[in-house]
């Protein structure tokens, strides 16, 4: 099966729709990055503070990088999108190769499995939980 009779089932109207959607939370997320990083430094550069006050903001500036961290992993993710989209690749399941529906892709325009795929994908994840090992991002990461 060619690559273009795999991708034939998303209209030009569709995959326009999906790339505009794309495009739109990539400029978010850019945006939203850039504005943050301008206040941390305004932040960490007061000083005269109690250990309290302190420790409050130790834990705010750490959990606004682990936001921070995500956003940029789901930029990351964006912008491999929109590579996709170049190619007749996208809307192509990755892992059996068949379409993606484009009400899935409108929900979630980074899907690059079906739904029967990362449903069968999320239940390994959660068997796999009890051995200790789980996947974030595309990342395997480890509790011990």
């Amino acid at each position: 099966m060619s690559n273009s009779s795999r991708n034939g089932h998303l209209t030009k109207k569709q995959k326009s729709e999906l790339m505009d959607k794309v495009q739109a939370e990539r400029e978010r997320i850019f945006n939203k990055l850039n504005l943050e990083q301008p206040h941390k430094i305004v932040q960490e550069a007061e000083s005269g503070k109690d250990e309290v006050d302190s420790a409050n903001d130790d834990i705010l500036r750490r959990t606004e990088l682990r936001f921070a961290t995500r956003e940029s992993l789901y930029l990351k993710k964006l912008l491999k999108t929109l590579e996709l989209m170049e190619t007749d690749d996208y809307g192509t399941c990755e892992d059996c190769g068949q379409n993606i529906s484009f009400t899935r892709l409108k929900a979630r325009p980074t899907s690059t499995m079906c739904i029967g795929c990362k449903e069968e994908s999320e239940r390994d994840e959660m068997q796999n939980y009890h051995g200790r090992i789980s996947k974030s991002l595309g990342k395997s990461v480890s509790f011990r």
